[in-house]
């Protein structure tokens, strides 16, 4: 459930993050193509994120089989993907959701 959750909640970011990022910088283009422009860019960037949340197949388990094989235990992986997700939790909160982000006003409209 919870991987969904955060896979979802990435690839929904990601055309809104667009979707302000392109008129500035690319205030030229008209609003059809600004459009196009915050479409095209999202695609490839979330085609770009599925790839590599598909190397999570793989890397999730050797990390479980690694913790494992060295410690006898998965707890080191554990408290490595709790570090993880912590980290990613804080760089999003910086870059987006904080007072000064790019998502704050999107939030709290």
């Amino acid at each position: 459930f919870a991987t969904g959750v955060g896979n979802a909640s990435t690839f929904q970011m990601i055309p809104i993050i667009m979707g302000r990022e392109i008129p500035k910088l690319m205030p030229h283009l008209s609003g059809v193509n600004q459009a196009r422009q915050i479409y095209m860019e999202s695609a490839a960037i979330i085609g770009f994120t599925s790839a590599i949340a598909a190397f999570g197949a793989f890397f999730i388990p050797k990390a479980y089989g690694t913790s494992i094989s060295f410690t006898g235990s998965p707890v080191f992986a554990l408290w490595g993907f709790m570090l993880f997700y912590i980290t990613c939790i804080a760089a999003t909160w910086f870059w987006y959701t904080r007072r000064d982000g790019l998502l704050y006003n999107l939030e709290h409209q």
